[in-house]
């Protein structure tokens, strides 16, 4: 990330002896190879990126970085092969498409979690584009305009790192994300001091005398942060798509709730201290098998469909839901959120009671039994499950549409009607 392109005018002199028309022999000097080598790596990185996200829409990170690494191809070839006495606006194009990359860079890795590079970030880039127009009587001289290149890709970098930070704890790979963010950051704040202590003049040969010794440490040291953020990104979309496809090994098709495969994890989680869950709730709907054989499976399924909406909205906080039968749901909450069980159990009996349809299904009335059980210290899950299985199982011959505590006292199990 750090350094995708060069502030143009610090290295046009120093690249004149590989420029086509600069007379230069036919050996490969080592910046010609430089400024050969990167730009095809980036391509690289752009291509692999857009196969990525061909290959699977959901990763608009992908999207994203694949248009970054093209835009730092484009302004290191213009700004490599430019002329140094030439048209200062092909200067400043190649300061802009500096700030694109890295702005773009940001983005990609915050969309991974659904968030986006702050506004105040973009205004901060164009009103930066506009400041370094050359031929503008607000102009700023050459070091100022270099200072203001690297304070400005340092903070479009801190600007997106508090979101970043709150996200490390999702994996492991996202606490390297973070670290090498943080030394992108770390990076131009380093440049911008290197410019600070050592102020250049405006002529052509003091950028010359200044950047042949400290543009060689820029390069280098640009080069391998690009492309440590380009293996980063190839790495996390990877990681992401690998989750994607576990997630959907993990969902149930018609409802969109996990399945056994989900509750299993969820449970192996929780039994190794992550994300803990404090109670359970069972979920059975009342008399089901009416309706698929009064009206057909597929207005049945648009049944389980309609309470899988009501799961999801009243458990997204609290927990998760899953599908564990034909018509029977499980709901996980959280431990932290475990002694609202009651009442949950009682918004949700309340909530599908009374969902309404239209058409043939518009005189079906949906009701459920359910029962829960708070897990108790060193208590399994699964013996909660069987728990709040039992209190179902009472609900449904106490009449239906009931919630049933399954409680423990003294060493025996106990049902109490909730509602």
């Amino acid at each position: 990330m750090a350094a995708f392109t060069i502030c143009g005018a610090q290295i046009a002199d120093f690249l004149t002896q590989i420029k086509p028309c600069g007379g230069s022999d036919t050996n490969m000097s080592g910046a010609s190879a430089f400024f050969i080598l990167i730009p095809a790596i980036y391509v690289l990185f752009a291509l692999a990126l857009v196969a990525i996200a061909l290959a699977d829409k959901r990763l608009v990170s992908a999207r994203w970085a694949s248009l970054g690494f093209a835009i730092a191809c484009a302004s290191i070839l213009v700004d490599g092969f430019r002329d140094p006495a030439g048209d200062m606006w092909s200067d400043w194009f190649t300061v802009v498409t500096h700030f694109a990359p890295v702005l773009i860079m940001v983005q990609a890795f915050l969309s991974r979690h659904r968030r986006s590079a702050p506004m105040i970030t973009i205004a901060l880039v164009l009103v930066a584009s506009i400041a370094v127009m050359p031929n503008m009587p607000w102009s700023p001289p050459f070091w100022i305009r270099g200072i203001i290149v690297q304070l400005v890709c340092a903070a479009i970098i801190i600007s997106g790192m508090p979101q970043l930070w709150q996200m490390r704890r999702r994996s492991a790979l996202d606490k390297v994300v973070f670290a090498v963010i943080t030394g992108a950051a770390i990076s131009y704040v380093g440049r911008m001091i290197a410019v600070l202590l050592n102020p250049v003049g405006e002529t052509n040969a003091d950028v010359v005398a200044f950047y042949e010794g400290l543009n060689i440490v820029f390069q280098s040291a640009g080069a391998l942060m690009g492309m440590s953020v380009g293996i980063m990104l190839v790495l996390t979309i990877g990681f992401d798509l690998v989750r994607f496809r576990e997630k959907e090994g993990e969902t149930d098709t018609l409802t969109g709730l996990g399945n056994r495969k989900k509750l299993d994890r969820w449970i192996a989680q929780s039994q190794n201290g992550d994300r803990p869950i404090g109670a359970v709730i069972v979920v059975d709907l009342d008399h089901f098998k009416r309706v698929n054989d009064r009206f057909g499976h597929d207005r049945g399924d648009i049944v389980l469909a309609a309470v899988a909406r009501t799961l999801r909205h009243h458990f997204g906080k609290y927990g998760t839901a899953c599908r564990i039968g034909g018509e029977e749901f499980l709901a996980l909450i959280d431990e932290r959120h475990a002694d609202a069980v009651s009442a949950l159990s009682l918004s949700l009996r309340k909530a599908i009671s009374e969902l309404s349809f239209d058409g043939p299904l518009g005189q079906v009335k949906i009701t459920a039994s359910l029962g829960f059980h708070r897990i108790a210290a060193n208590e399994s899950i699964q013996t909660a499950i069987h728990r709040a299985d039992q209190a179902v199982y009472c609900a449904k011959t106490d009449g239906r549409d009931r919630v049933v505590n399954s409680v423990v006292e003294n060493g025996m199990q106990l049902m109490k009607a909730v509602a």
